[in-house]
């Protein structure tokens, strides 16, 4: 079964989608990506089709959707953009906030320098990923157990 990341921002229109994308895109095995929105909007933004494509990356269909609980608490971490208090219960205890701005009144260059900013973060979120040990085999634990790694 794979872990999750969510990631959460207001109408699910642009920046949750864009890192969904591009996480989705290099994600770790075991890995996947969704989004939602506390207040999703109708539609996408229509800058995020063009910035993931001049990234080389073709976004599938998608409507906004609205965050849930049950999305909440089957994810194992969540990344929010500035909407943490507005979320269902239990995701403090897994998220953590990326303070990127929204789309609205912002030139191309602005939305690329908010994506490329996104990326980043996702490519540091997907070296923690990586990088972390599962406790049942940490080498502390396997020492303990007597058993070879």
């Amino acid at each position: 079964m794979s872990k999750t990341v969510l990631f959460v921002c207001v109408g699910n229109t642009f920046r949750s989608v864009l890192s969904e994308e591009m996480f989705n895109a290099g994600a770790p095995h075991g890995w996947v990506a969704e989004s939602a929105g506390v207040s999703p909007e109708p539609r996408v933004a229509p800058a995020v089709e063009w910035l993931l494509r001049e990234k080389g990356i073709k976004m599938r269909k998608r409507t906004p959707r609205l965050v849930t609980e049950d999305m909440i608490a089957s994810a194992s971490r969540v990344v929010t953009f500035g909407c943490l208090d507005r979320c269902p219960i239990g995701a403090e205890s897994k998220s953590e906030d990326w303070p990127f701005p929204g789309s609205t009144d912002k030139t191309p260059e602005e939305l690329r320098a908010i994506r490329d900013g996104l990326s980043k973060n996702i490519d540091d979120l997907i070296s923690k990923i990586t990088s972390e040990v599962p406790e049942s085999r940490s080498p502390a634990r396997i020492a303990k157990s007597g058993l070879d790694p």
